[in-house]
């Protein structure tokens, strides 16, 4: 029968189609699953397998590339050393020349230098009399005190001589009267020797004041003068500019404070040496308030 060999053949062809479609798919490479993990959610492996995605474009043309880096700059030179401080020696020249510049130009040093020996012996001269000055004032304050006291019994004495004198008259006792108005007058003399020693006293106790005053003055402006003068000897050693120019500073500033704390003792001074020319006045007032009360007249 002719049917066996077209079934045969047609078994065949069936099975070398089956074989070479399994060669085919053993030999292309597995689809890998599709990353959504950037979704959210894992891949579904069981689903089926997307229509593979379209070949991608072909990759743009590498840029150019980028020019050689230029050759690394030449190393900085290195800082450039700073200037050497002038020696202490070499400051005290510069500072020495710019006087000597500034003398020739006419300028003259207003607050010359002195001695820190003769400063502070001026000082303490200044305390003495101060001290002397403060003695001086509780012991004129106590004298007229008792003066005051002394005017005080011989006002009362001069008031009863005149009550007496008054009966005296009124009573016609003329030699009774006569002797009353000599004791009065006698009395009315020494009382005004007293007031005339109170005013002293006064004058006396003010002078002492001026003198505390003066004295005070007078040791704000040595100690002025004592700080400028330890200012002035730590100029020369400074040698850093900065230091030098806030140095210079503050030695003008205490020469003009000095300046200023003199002008003050000064009249300080003037205000004491007029109440000594008010204390000679009273005294020559005194002198002869005592003769007339002493009965050299």
């Amino acid at each position: 029968m002719t049917v066996r060999p077209i079934v045969v053949l047609t078994v065949g062809t069936l099975l070398v189609g089956v074989a070479g479609l399994a060669r085919a798919q053993e030999t292309a490479p597995a689809q890998a699953p599709q990353d959504t993990s950037t979704r959210g959610y894992a891949p579904n492996t069981g689903a089926a397998a997307p229509a593979a995605a379209p070949a991608q474009a072909p990759a743009a043309a590498a840029p150019a590339a980028a020019p050689a880096p230029a050759p690394a700059a030449a190393a900085a030179p290195a800082a450039a050393p700073a200037p050497a401080q002038p020696s202490t020696a070499d400051a005290a020249a510069a500072l020495a020349g710019h006087a000597e510049q500034l003398k020739a130009m006419g300028f003259m040093e207003l607050v010359p230098p002195r001695s820190l020996e003769r400063i502070q012996r001026e000082m303490d001269e200044a305390k003495l009399d101060q001290r002397d000055a403060e003695a001086d004032l509780a012991a004129r304050q106590q004298k007229e005190a008792e003066v005051k006291a002394m005017v005080e019994v011989k006002k009362q004495e001069v008031s009863t001589l005149d009550a007496r004198r008054k009966l005296a008259e009124k009573s016609k006792q003329e030699v009774e009267k006569t002797s009353l108005e000599a004791e009065k007058k006698d009395a009315e003399r020494f009382k005004a020797f007293l007031e005339k020693r109170v005013a002293l006293h006064r004058a006396e106790k003010e002078s002492a004041k001026a003198e505390i005053a003066r004295a005070e003055a007078t040791q704000h402006a040595l100690e002025l003068e004592l700080e400028l003068a330890r200012r002035r000897g730590e100029r020369p050693g400074i040698t850093d500019p900065a230091a030098a120019l806030r140095s210079d500073n503050v030695v003008h500033e205490l020469e003009r404070k000095l300046l200023e704390a003199r002008r003050t003792a000064a009249d300080k001074g003037k205000d004491a040496a007029d109440k000594q020319v008010d204390i000679s006045k009273r005294r020559l007032e005194l002198y002869q308030a005592q003769a007339a009360a002493g009965g050299n007249r």
